[in-house]
């Protein structure tokens, strides 16, 4: 049996975004000599060409859904729900402490305090 942890999945993920990046700094070297060449006015074959450019284009793909993957794992470690807001806990926990004492003085008082 294998656990698999929120860090662990996170980790895993800062490892595919690291190798995508490099290759896709490979690509982009393949890509500027490509360009190079064709500035020189050699001749290629469109399938190596389109080779390349499909290539590039899924691996670009597949880096913005591992980067977002990532995102999310350190936005939920960091306590951001998907909509952007963070939940700060101490704020929460004093400002309900101040609606039990307000509660706990107008019991005493008989009137609702503000």
């Amino acid at each position: 049996m294998t656990l698999i942890t929120p860090e662990a999945e996170e980790a895993r993920s800062e490892e595919l975004v690291s190798s995508m990046q490099a290759s896709l700094a490979e690509l982009r070297q393949t890509i500027q000599a490509f360009k190079e060449k064709a500035d020189a006015g050699e001749e290629f074959k469109e399938t190596e060409v389109n080779g390349q450019l499909t290539s590039l284009s899924k691996l670009v793909v597949s880096l913005q859904g591992a980067e977002h993957k990532l995102d999310t794992f350190r936005q939920a470690r960091s306590g951001i729900a998907q909509n952007g807001y963070a939940f700060d806990l101490s704020i929460a926990r004093a400002q309900v402490r101040c609606a039990l004492g307000r509660l706990r003085d107008c019991g005493r008082t008989g009137s609702v305090s503000e």
